[in-house]
């Protein structure tokens, strides 16, 4: 079992590795490559009929992760944990997420310190707890809501019945609905030159030449 590090609007990993929202799709195969015998079951999904609208996605099963990124940049848009029984995880160094941890709503409070109600979507039967970059969901029968507000003071659990969390995300932004992918963090340079933007220069009737939108990192002191 994976034991990683969550850092909310940023990555997921350990001292070996990471994955980190606005890396390249290539990027994240690498490291998966680099794992072989400990990443296990890669699949990669993609759409046939629109592949330049919807997300490409490499799912992890047996680890329970998911990486979604956007289907024209191919940068990692959002970091999925689906299924929160196959992997451990930390922040800032303590386990939230174990088999000797359950991540129940006090857990999560207690570990990230929130400061405001999540939000209770009736409909769904999900209570969402959103951090700035992180998000949290509860699955909660609509039984357990007392009132017409639609926040965690509207809900009344049985003692020992709080909730787990059945998945989080991470991403960058406030709102896991408007995530994008960002440019390529500096991390992820390793002394490279990455191609941001291709333009083929027409005449009227012939091409003229090729410019290309080189980036590269720097280090500055």
């Amino acid at each position: 079992m994976l034991t990683l590090e969550v850092v909310p609007e940023r990555s997921l990993g350990c001292e070996q590795w990471e994955f980190v929202v606005g890396m390249h799709f290539s990027q994240a195969v690498a490291i998966i490559q680099s794992q072989v015998g400990v990443i296990k079951g890669v699949q990669v999904l993609y759409s046939d009929t629109k592949p330049l609208e919807v997300d490409l996605v490499i799912n992890l099963p047996q680890d329970g992760i998911r990486l979604f990124f956007d289907p024209i940049s191919q940068r990692l848009k959002i970091i999925e944990i689906f299924c929160m029984k196959l992997v451990k995880l930390k922040y800032c160094g303590l386990i939230f997420n174990s088999p000797e941890v359950l991540p129940s709503i006090e857990q999560i409070e207690h570990s990230f310190g929130a400061t405001h109600p999540g939000v209770y979507d009736s409909e769904k039967q999900l209570f969402m707890l959103n951090f700035r970059g992180l998000s949290f969901y509860f699955p909660v029968e609509s039984k357990f809501q007392s009132g017409s507000t639609h926040n965690l003071g509207s809900l009344q659990f049985p003692p020992g019945n709080s909730p787990l969390v059945s998945r989080l995300a991470i991403y960058c932004g406030s709102n896991v609905d408007q995530a994008y992918a960002p440019e390529l963090p500096l991390s992820c340079y390793y002394g490279q030159l990455y191609l941001q933007k291709a333009e083929i220069l027409r005449g009227d009737s012939y091409t003229k030449g090729l410019r290309l939108h080189l980036l590269a990192g720097t280090n500055s002191r």
